[in-house]
């Protein structure tokens, strides 16, 4: 089996290409597809948050794991009020109104900076999940990946209504998704000085994840049409994730 440093690496490629897929996809594919892709993403996120993310946090850490998963929650919806709401703005579903599809617009500076801290916070969670086994890094990077998508679309369209060209968008969008890797890195060397630290970045993403999934994607799949398409996006990211548990299983792999 290839190293985890490998696997850890090749996960936070394939989310940094998922944030150049704004400028890659076709607006007609974006607003056919996009209610089915927010709701796997409430799926992947949630029931990764649920069966591996806090499971291995509360294996290392104790019932401390709930205090820092609980921390990262309410410091999430802090950061997201303090900067308007901005994340996981997305191109309007057809039939869906502009008023609605669209947060209220952001300085780019603003868009990027917040982006950046996210992708550390995204590399960090993809890095300690893999070290903690396949399973947990396999689910964890498939969370990431298709809530990173409608997100970087939502980023893209905004940099784009500001002024912005396409070549420099998706520039700036490159030079974010980096800091994925800082992440990633922080957390392959931290955790050899440190190694209860795999379990605090765990519990601290698993209150992300379940933020962004309860909070900001859930409540998506209940407004606008294509109500269908949202619930079996839904029900096909919750059936992705136990898969992986299952498979885990019947191959052996153990955490």
């Amino acid at each position: 089996m290839a190293s985890p440093a490998l696997l850890i690496f090749v996960a936070v490629g394939l989310d940094g290409l998922a944030g150049l897929a704004g400028g890659v996809l076709s607006e007609r594919w974006l607003q056919r597809y996009l209610p089915a892709l927010v709701g796997f993403a409430a799926g992947t996120l949630l029931c990764a948050v649920f069966l591996d993310l806090l499971p291995a946090a509360t294996e290392a850490q104790g019932p401390r794991a709930f205090t820092w998963a609980f921390a990262s929650f309410v410091a999430l919806a802090f950061l997201e009020w303090s900067l308007g709401h901005h994340h996981h703005t997305h191109p309007p579903a057809h039939g869906e109104p502009e008023a609605h599809a669209h947060r209220p617009p952001t300085l780019p500076v603003t868009l990027l900076a917040s982006d950046a801290l996210h992708n550390v916070g995204d590399g960090a969670a993809v890095a300690a999940a893999f070290l903690v086994s396949p399973r947990a890094g396999v689910a964890t990077a498939l969370a990431v990946i298709v809530h990173e998508l409608p997100q970087e679309v939502g980023d893209y369209a905004l940099l784009r209504a500001s002024g912005w060209k396409r070549g420099r968008a998706l520039l700036a969008l490159a030079g974010v998704q980096l800091t994925a890797a800082v992440g990633a890195v922080g957390v392959l060397v931290g955790s050899h000085w440190l190694p209860s630290l795999n379990g605090t970045v765990l519990a601290i993403a698993g209150g992300s994840f379940l933020y962004i999934g309860a909070v900001d994607l859930l409540p998506e799949l209940r407004h606008g049409g294509q109500s269908r398409q949202r619930i079996i996006g839904f029900v096909a990211g919750l059936v992705l994730i136990v898969a992986l548990q299952l498979v885990e299983g019947a191959l052996g792999l153990h955490d």
